[in-house]
């Protein structure tokens, strides 16, 4: 985990890749600012729980993040004119693997925050299936519904397990 000069040193040794990344897919020299300045504003916030070894794809990822929300914010502010390029769409295709990748490795050290996030109802679903010794049939008698429904459960609670991680490391 980054200490406060480790984050700072990060930030020195990045702004100008992160900035050219901006320019470069806003064309626009004070949004692509506004975008790094905020990319950078959440990696104050949120740098210390990742390891160096992810720094450069988390901003990566936050700066792809910050390009969108622009590219909203004039699809709003133009009535509704904003060109979304097929190179954008491969690219967030990229950054949402980097994205997943660093879920899926943050995931267990943030368990317990996670955790306390769910409801009584997820909670249960999430215990059940978390020591991955009980089949989906035998939770779904456990609890008295059907597998597919059960299974469905499953799956949302994955997903909002995800969301919740994402929104640690990311927002």
């Amino acid at each position: 985990m980054l200490s406060k000069e480790e984050i700072e040193a990060y930030s020195e040794e990045f702004y100008a890749p992160i900035f050219k990344y901006c320019m470069k897919r806003l064309s626009v020299k004070s949004d692509a600012e506004d975008a790094s300045q905020e990319t950078f504003a959440v990696f104050s916030e949120k740098g210390h729980l990742l390891n160096p070894a992810h720094v450069k794809p988390w901003l990566l990822t936050t700066a792809h993040y910050m390009v969108l929300k622009e590219y909203q914010r004039r699809y709003v502010k133009k009535d509704k004119e904003c060109y979304f390029d097929e190179e954008m769409t491969e690219l967030s295709r990229k950054v949402r693997s980097f994205q997943d990748d660093l879920i899926d490795y943050y995931m267990e050290s943030h368990l317990d925050e996670i955790y306390s996030r769910l409801n009584e109802r997820e909670k249960e679903i999430f215990d059940l299936y978390s020591d991955g010794s009980m089949k989906t049939g035998e939770i779904a008698k456990l609890l008295g519904i059907d597998p597919h429904a059960c299974s469905m459960r499953k799956k949302r609670v994955e997903e909002k397990c995800r969301d919740i991680m994402e929104e640690i490391l990311f927002y």
